[in-house]
């Protein structure tokens, strides 16, 4: 391999800059589809549990119905 191919790497100063709005440019629509899923994971966790019924709700129904002998 000839040395005009070798690519040095660390040379020279860095602009940290740059690169942070790169990750940003870059991550910003990974982070919008994760809170967009995560919304819609959590509303159809939510109607799942709103949907299964409660154990105390049949006591209720029977409670009312008693029969008092005198």
């Amino acid at each position: 391999m000839a040395l005009r191919d070798i690519k040095k790497l660390n040379k020279g100063k860095a602009n940290l800059s740059e690169h942070h709005h790169y990750d940003l440019s870059v991550m910003k629509p990974f982070v919008k589809f994760g809170i967009g899923a995560m919304g819609a994971i959590t509303h159809t966790l939510i109607g799942i549990v709103k949907s299964i019924p409660k154990p105390y709700d049949d006591d209720d129904k029977r409670g009312n119905n008693k029969i008092i002998k005198i």
